[in-house]
């Protein structure tokens, strides 16, 4: 918590710290002027691109996807968790004296 107090009130220190106005030689620069924007009615495409969604293409099998084989994991270490268990068995009786 007090590191988190710290890191609040320094980035207000140096909030306050930064100068509003600009300096003299940053006001009396020059403006740039602006590239000319392209006339985008004049140009003529060169290809027509057709896009077809009826084709069902050679993806990867479903057990080859990374996101199945992630899920393949996981439940392989929640059962091999839940065999850790078992095994152990567990469940004794802890007696506090005070």
């Amino acid at each position: 918590m007090r590191g988190i107090l710290l890191s609040v009130v320094l980035a207000g220190a140096f909030a306050v710290a930064t100068p509003t106005t600009q300096s003299v030689s940053a006001m009396t620069t020059t403006p740039t002027i602006a590239a000319p924007s392209p006339v985008v009615a004049l140009q003529v495409p060169d290809k027509q691109i057709e896009v077809t969604i009826d084709q069902r293409g050679g993806g990867v099998r479903w057990y080859r996807s990374p996101v199945w084989i992630a899920i393949g994991a996981l439940a392989a270490v929640v059962v091999l968790l839940l065999v850790i268990l078992a095994v152990r068995g567990g469940g004794g009786t802890t007696i506090v004296k005070g």
